[in-house]
């Protein structure tokens, strides 16, 4: 009996120490600090290329759909993430023209979904400034001509922040070459209150649709070729 007894005890004093660890041990976790980037490595740099894309937008400006001619110069990270600058302009052969000159440009970030598939996606973003003209104002004001981005007779000719974003559609022509067509939209981040000028945001805000080329370096690799 005294036996069984001594048993029971070492059982009970066992189950007692096991459970009050099994506790502690809760405490010590759920107290330890857990963070967000723990555990993230920096994405290795495999592939690094270069290329320009000449590029025309048919866009919605000043209640009118005009053509907008430029491209983007970029550098390209493991044929995915493309890092450059962009700009666009109504054109100096349109002045003539009634509505508002037009320009835009900054910093470009392009992402591009499977490039390695003869279709893919591409998800460009655009951050930067713009400037219009009236043309019609500058035409008629043959007294004081103003140059892009300048005061105008009508009041235009103020600066302000751009946002653009898009999709487009890629297909690889050959290795040096790529074709693309895509939407995207423009906001114009225009302040009135700021400024003497007569030019809405609505006037410069609006969706666009592009088609262009992208020539260049898309894949050269960094690792170094066994022997």
């Amino acid at each position: 009996m005294k036996k069984l007894r001594t048993l029971v005890l070492i059982s009970l004093t066992t189950m007692t120490v096991g459970a009050m660890a099994q506790q502690s041990a809760a405490v010590k976790d759920s107290s330890k600090t857990e963070y967000i980037l723990k555990g993230l490595r920096p994405v290795k740099i495999k592939q690094i290329g270069v290329y320009v894309a000449p590029e025309t937008q048919i866009s919605y400006l000043d209640g009118h759909v005009k053509p907008l001619f430029g491209g983007s110069a970029m550098i390209l990270l493991n044929q995915k993430l493309g890092i450059g600058l962009s700009g666009y302009s109504t054109g100096r052969g349109f002045r003539n023209g009634d509505g508002v000159d037009f320009r835009y440009g900054g910093v470009k970030v392009e992402y591009t979904f499977r490039p390695s598939k003869r279709f893919h996606f591409s998800v460009p973003v655009l951050l930067g400034m713009g400037s219009a003209n009236d043309r019609l104002g500058m035409d008629n004001d043959n007294r004081n001509p103003q140059p892009w981005g300048g005061p105008s007779r009508n009041g235009f000719g103020n600066r302000f922040f751009v946002a653009q974003g898009g999709i487009n559609l890629e297909g690889n022509l050959f290795k040096y070459a790529k074709v693309f067509v895509g939407a995207n939209y423009r906001f114009a981040g225009i302040d009135n209150r700021r400024s003497t000028s007569t030019l809405d945001y609505n006037q410069v805000n609006g969706p666009s649709v592009n088609i262009g080329l992208k020539f260049g370096l898309f894949d050269h690799s960094l690792q170094k070729k066994s022997k």
